[in-house]
């Protein structure tokens, strides 16, 4: 465990540290916050330490050894893909859930997380957890509303039972009817022969007579 007393030492490094700056950080295009940059110039005041000019960052500004890297609560951040690197926390570790880790494996090690009463550092546990279960929640009724279109929409392509009634027995009437029209269209064409026939034997007769 990392002792109380360094964590107040740090604290009061903290409070008594300067905000390094870069030289001539007045200069609007040099002005970028959160940077400094060691002054190089042959002329630097800021590298020969003059009074009245920005700090430069010296050794005697640092927090103590044990604590670099450590967060306000003095718990050193471990990267957590899976479960099973939960194993190899103790209690001086803090778990940050990596940023590439999917919803569903994150939420397993946030649950192993609590379960295991380790501090999670990146990560709001219950409102996390409560997100997940609202989004699997409304997953599961999107999906469940997709399924009952689809078998509405099944249904209504089958035919009714009055409807399959009504088809049969217009084919049935389409099949009496083509016979027969069938039928009639024979006998019509019989009738036609029979009477080219008698034309032709009317005809023979009248040219027989004539050549007599």
């Amino acid at each position: 465990m990392i002792d109380a007393k360094l964590l107040e030492v740090r604290k009061a490094v903290k409070r008594r540290k300067p905000n390094f700056q870069i030289q001539n950080s007045n200069d609007p295009k040099k002005r970028w916050p959160g940077r400094w940059k060691r002054p190089k110039g042959l002329q630097s005041k800021m590298r020969e330490r003059r009074k009245g000019n920005p700090r430069y960052i010296e050794p005697g500004y640092g927090s103590p050894a044990a604590l670099r890297g450590a967060t306000t609560e003095g718990l050193f951040p471990v990267v957590v893909s899976n479960v099973s690197d939960l194993d190899n926390m103790n209690g001086d570790s803090g778990v940050v859930v990596s940023s590439t880790t999917g919803m569903r494996k994150k939420a397993e090690i946030v649950r192993a997380a609590v379960g295991r009463k380790l501090k999670l550092l990146n990560v709001n546990a219950a409102e996390f957890i409560k997100g997940v279960e609202e989004s699997i929640g409304s997953r599961k009724k999107r999906r469940h509303e997709l399924l009952q279109k689809r078998k509405f929409r099944a249904e209504s392509k089958k035919p009714q039972p009055a409807q399959a009634t009504a088809a049969t027995s217009a084919t049935a009437v389409k099949s009496d009817v083509k016979p027969a029209n069938a039928k009639g269209d024979i006998e019509s064409k019989v009738d036609d022969e029979e009477r080219k026939k008698a034309e032709k034997a009317e005809k023979d007769k009248i040219l027989t007579k004539r050549s007599d």
